[in-house]
């Protein structure tokens, strides 16, 4: 079944809170907000203020929610890694998805701006003060279907059950398609501010705050360790009944995938398991964190020989023979991040490139190109562009797995406050009638 719509239908359910009350945006200590320099309010998390795309047209086919492609701008400042490096060299070896040439032909068309000016040189050097504006034609990944469920809300705080195959806020190739996406299209929600963060194929707790006031004093606790953080998993083998820990430090691996590792040098994590039910093939078990580092859970998993059901990153033999249990890789980390990033780029799983496409953008590097007006309109920008990777592949079925990652987050709470879930269809034991009780 198909259905077509120009507005967007994932919505977020709220179990009768006030409408009033759901389209509320922050208005605390307004003249400070004014006051803090555009960079240092994204690092806050803030919800972006920038012009969105909306009534883009969609369709839903057997539950999963296909976005028109449009066109739209990145932006982004430079990064610590990026100073002293050639803009497109850095285009090209940070954004694995797109062409080998897509910078330099996107830069010599003038798609590119460095603070404000049109750039079409191809050996512009960035520095550290420079801000980047790229006109591209965004075909965003698909999603699930699926309500946002509103679980707590107050002028201060709301707090939502986050679907599986939503990124919390726009990145890559999402921005409709994230959580503060669908609650600005559907609610009217602006300026939330991000208190924690969930993966995209991870589900559950996800809390924002609506002013700097609670921004603050939320992140002062969850800096402090004064959170209780639950998650639960489903995990490849019989887990064994008593509780098992994992304080193995945590480093990047794939720094432009966000891959981590356990390695000697990474960051103190500690995670406890705990068995919730096995049917000795796979198990459900109950996580608590006291620290919370990038893919923590999925790390630590796979180091004790327990790596999460279907995830395509870590459940692999690319980390070794027993899937990097005890971190035993059997290669150098060099050769290990070689050969993860190469088994995750995109194109590996859902596209085909058409050769055409891959002989015209050699060409348009090696040649000289006339620059797009600098202010071209993007209604005035074609449907199909002739340089965009995805208007020049063959999509295939997306798989199941994309969309969804066995790890949901059950409960946060302090002492002052505690929020929770139920548990996921899945992490439900077969035998029982009820969701168990945790």
């Amino acid at each position: 079944m198909s259905e077509e719509a120009s507005q967007p239908s994932t919505r977020a359910q709220s179990g009768g809170e006030k409408k009033d009350s759901k389209k509320r945006t922050h208005e605390k200590n307004e003249k400070r907000e004014d006051e803090i320099p555009i960079a240092k309010r994204r690092k806050h998390g803030k919800d972006s203020e920038e012009e969105f795309p909306m009534n883009v047209p969609f369709k839903i086919v057997d539950g999963v929610r296909h976005l028109s492609p449009y066109w739209a701008v990145y932006r982004s400042h430079a990064k610590g890694r990026w100073i002293g490096r050639k803009m497109v060299d850095v285009f090209s070896q940070e954004f694995l998805s797109t062409n080998k040439n897509y910078a330099k032909v996107a830069c010599k068309l003038g798609r590119i701006f460095v603070n404000g000016v049109q750039t079409v040189d191809c050996d512009y050097v960035m520095t550290s003060r420079d801000y980047i504006e790229h006109y591209a034609h965004r075909h965003e990944h698909p999603v699930r279907d699926m309500p946002i469920k509103v679980i707590s809300e107050s002028d201060d705080l709301l707090v939502v059950d986050k679907p599986p195959s939503l990124p919390v806020h726009a990145c890559g190739q999402y921005a409709i398609h994230t959580v503060l996406g669908q609650l600005r299209v559907n609610e009217g929600r602006t300026g939330l501010r991000v208190l924690h963060r969930l993966d995209r194929t991870t589900s559950g707790i996800l809390m924002f705050a609506k002013n700097y006031e609670t921004d603050l004093e939320f992140k002062s606790t969850l800096k402090q360790g004064d959170w209780t953080k639950e998650y639960v998993c489903r995990v490849e083998g019989a887990f064994p009944e008593e509780e098992l820990t994992c304080d193995e430090p945590i480093a990047p691996l794939v720094l432009s995938m966000g891959i981590q590792c356990v390695r000697k040098d990474g960051k103190s994590a500690h995670s406890s398991f705990k068995r919730l039910w096995t049917d000795g093939n796979e198990s459900v078990v109950l996580v608590k964190i006291t620290t919370g580092r990038t893919h923590q859970i999925r790390v630590h998993s796979q180091f004790l020989g327990y790596p999460i059901v279907g995830d395509k990153i870590y459940n692999s033999t690319v980390w070794g023979e027993t899937k990097g249990k005890s971190a035993a890789y059997g290669k150098p980390f060099d050769e290990l991040c070689q050969d993860v990033q190469a088994a995750h780029k995109s194109q590996n799983w859902h596209e085909k490139v058409d050769p055409e496409y891959e002989a015209r953008m050699e060409k348009m590097a090696s040649e000289k190109l006339e620059p797009e007006p600098k202010n071209l309109p993007k209604e005035n920008r074609p449907d199909y562009d002739p340089i965009c990777l995805n208007c020049n592949v063959i999509s295939k079925s997306v798989p199941p797995g994309h969309y969804q990652l066995f790890l949901h987050c059950l409960r946060y709470e302090t002492e002052k406050w505690s929020y929770k879930t139920e548990l996921p269809d899945w992490a439900v034991q077969p035998s029982e009638k009820v969701p168990l009780v945790c």
